[in-house]
């Protein structure tokens, strides 16, 4: 009984870090009114991918610079699904995506927020309200963030 009930909670444990979740948070929740009209349009998240944490956001201004931002992912589904993730938020006239990796932890923060400071434009992770106590696989969590295009 106490094998079966131990193997209950790590499965438990699992799902919570589990990769058959879309990744997406379910409110990427921004705000409109942000500096330079900046917003987060699309949080993706999965297990195992690695990548590079930082705070400014890659500008994605062409074909070459998405692949080289999807080169430092080690999971290829999980550059697919980054990849989707832009190509279903095409920028209007004037404008351009960006993404950055916000944070490599055990959750997928629900929300981001992004400023301009002192002309590169930062993303800062929303806090998630119930964190996951332990971890079995790191979950990379992208910011897709609609950029005004540089003049």
């Amino acid at each position: 009984m106490k094998a079966l009930l131990g193997s209950l909670v790590l499965l438990a444990a699992l799902a919570g870090c589990s990769s058959e979740d879309d990744g997406s948070a379910k409110d990427p929740a921004t705000r409109p009114s942000e500096p330079g009209d900046a917003k987060v349009v699309a949080i993706v998240g999965g297990s195992a991918a690695g990548g590079d944490v930082a705070q400014t956001v890659t500008v994605l201004d062409d074909a070459g610079a998405v692949r080289h931002f999807l080169k430092q992912f080690r999971s290829p589904p999980f550059a697919s699904d980054v990849r989707a993730a832009l190509q279903s938020h095409p920028p209007a006239e004037g404008r351009v995506l960006g993404a950055v990796v916000m944070e490599v932890s055990c959750d997928i923060p629900p929300s981001a927020t992004v400023a301009e400071v002192d002309g590169a434009y930062v993303v800062t992770p929303g806090k998630v309200p119930a964190p996951h106590p332990e971890c079995f696989a790191a979950v990379t969590s992208v910011a897709i963030v609609d950029l005004p295009a540089a003049g």
